[in-house]
């Protein structure tokens, strides 16, 4: 671990972590395009860091809205297509053109005013169109998917760079997964007899590009595993991957108050955990208000000199207590790890999840801009973002 220390909370992102992952899932696509889905603030570890760190290494970036498409063009991320995966409101349609972003088709009304402005502008745009085969969102319906993109491609000022997918349960379903890629691949079909070609085809999320080979296509698109997250049911052991993921953010805090408290005593609000024992209590400053979950009350365990301590109490806003009677040499101002690895233990974001009753996406996303993000690189610490310059 290295010895950062800063503040009340940090999170740690190591860019050679990043790299590492994106070497190994290239290892398993071959040649295949490679997206790599940085919205959420880039799953919380920080949009235009992990832009400026990834943009020679893939092939183009996802993103959920204009305005993070914008901050990854300010990242630098000048060439590789950003294609923003949600649906886009009209009103944004200028700022596709001003900073090249990609839009996600799937309304015929905004594919023709679309390509109104595209026509008034005398250029072309490229956009993806996206297809429902069984996620039950966004997209438009597979029996309308046919004539939907002959229309749409056929628009003036309009091209057709992409027609996608999305997987809802590409980790749990495989024989689901496996039916919406053989209905995507018939429609593709009737679109190449129909003379629709050259664009790309993609689907696969982590999981899709992990358990449905065929499922990769032209070009895949995953999040999790590039923060060297893996699916769950490579956590419990049920599958083996062909490579080993390193995770890119860990979450430190530091004990700013220890004392010792008689058996019988309350902790925290609500008073729903009492002492079994004469025992010592650390107090950490970290909260649910930094995005540690509150439902982490009496589940939650952090590092502390190589062991597991209990989170003993309700998880507060800004403090969380800790039962470190079993770690006699703790002092104040010991450094406290709640994600990651430290003294050769580690606990990873599933884990978390598991514990606390979601998804390791949530673990990530929720940690708070308030939380600096110290990045790290050759073992070196290359930026710090703090609440005085996110962006």
């Amino acid at each position: 671990m290295i010895s950062v220390n800063r503040g009340r909370i940090w999170a740690e992102i190591d860019l050679d972590a990043l790299r590492h992952n994106i070497v190994q899932v290239r290892s398993a696509i071959g040649s295949r395009k490679l997206l790599f889905a940085i919205k959420a603030d880039a799953y919380g570890h920080g949009l235009r860091e992990i832009a400026r760190a990834a943009r020679n290494f893939v092939d183009a970036f996802g993103v959920a809205s204009v305005e993070e498409g914008v901050s990854c063009r300010h990242a630098g991320v000048t060439d590789a297509p950003v294609l923003i995966l949600s649906p886009v409101p009209e009103k944004e349609i200028p700022e596709l053109f001003e900073y090249r972003l990609i839009p996600t088709v799937s309304d015929e009304q905004f594919a023709l005013t679309l390509a109104q402005e595209a026509q008034r502008r005398q250029t072309a745009i490229p956009v993806h169109i996206e297809v429902d085969t069984g996620m039950g969102r966004t997209g438009v319906s597979l029996n309308q998917a046919l004539d939907f993109i002959t229309r749409v491609a056929s628009l003036h000022g309009i091209t057709l760079a992409g027609v996608f997918t999305h997987f809802p349960a590409a980790d749990t379903d495989i024989h689901f997964t496996r039916q919406q890629v053989q209905e995507f691949n018939r429609l593709t079909a009737q679109l190449e007899h129909r003379g629709i070609t050259g664009f790309l085809r993609h689907a696969a999320n982590s999981a899709g590009c992990l358990n449905i080979p065929e499922a990769q296509l032209d070009m895949v698109r995953p999040g999790l595993m590039l923060y060297g997250i893996m699916p769950l049911s490579y956590h419990f052991g049920h599958r083996q991957a062909p490579f080993t993921l390193k995770p890119v953010m860990s979450l430190r805090s530091r004990i700013v108050n220890l004392r010792e408290f008689p058996a019988g005593t309350s902790i925290s609000y609500e008073r729903n955990y009492f002492t079994t024992r004469d025992s010592r209590i650390a107090v950490i400053s970290a909260g649910y208000g930094d995005g540690y979950p509150h439902s982490l009350t009496n589940k939650g365990y952090c590092l502390l000199h190589g062991r597991k301590v209990p989170v003993v109490g309700n998880v507060s806003m800004d403090l969380t207590m800790l039962d470190v009677t079993d770690v006699p040499e703790t002092k104040l101002g010991d450094v406290v790890t709640l994600l990651g690895s430290a003294d050769g233990k580690k606990i990873c974001a599933n884990e978390l999840a598991l514990l606390a009753g979601t998804i390791p996406y949530e673990i990530i996303c929720r940690v708070s801009p308030r939380v600096p993000r110290i990045y790290l690189q050759d073992g070196k610490v290359v930026h710090i973002k703090t609440l005085l310059n996110y962006d």
